[in-house]
């Protein structure tokens, strides 16, 4: 009975406890078991591993010949497809460039135009110092007095 003892000590008993308090004990311990440190474990689940196995060394199959005549054909004519609309593409951006480059060019032209003529006017224009253009008034101006003008006489 000595050893008896000895037992009960490192073991829970469940005496007086239904069958089915028993078992649904007995499941519950063994479920919650301590699982070793993530250091101790080689692999876990929760985390990927460093590097990927090794490829097998044996030649890989060229599945290019084991494709069917039609399917061949099909992808090709997707291919030419897909290629040609590219070529349109870039024909229609071409064209687009070459517009903007010869608009630019033309007003570069009138440009270069404009100002050799006010050049060639410069030396015939007069001299219209600051205080003589705030004396003048503008074009603007004399249409804004005729107006009031006009609406004075209306009254």
């Amino acid at each position: 009975m000595e050893g008896s003892d000895d037992l009960s000590s490192h073991y829970t008993v469940f005496e007086g406890s239904s069958e089915q308090d028993v078992m649904s004990c007995k499941i519950f311990w063994n479920s919650v078991s301590l699982q070793p440190p993530l250091e101790s474990r080689l692999v876990t689940g929760d985390m990927d591993q460093r590097r990927r196995a090794a490829a097998s060394p044996r030649l890989q199959k060229n599945y290019a010949h084991e494709l069917p005549i039609e399917d061949i054909q099909n992808e090709q004519l997707i291919y030419q497809a897909q290629k040609e609309d590219y070529l349109e593409q870039k024909a229609i951006y071409l064209e687009a460039a070459q517009r903007r480059e010869e608009i630019i060019a033309l007003l570069k032209k009138q440009r270069e135009d404009r100002i050799k003529k006010e050049a060639i006017s410069l030396p015939f224009k007069p001299v219209i110092t600051e205080r003589e253009q705030r004396s003048c008034p503008s074009h603007k101006d004399i249409e804004v007095l005729e107006d009031v003008k006009a609406v004075r006489q209306l009254q």
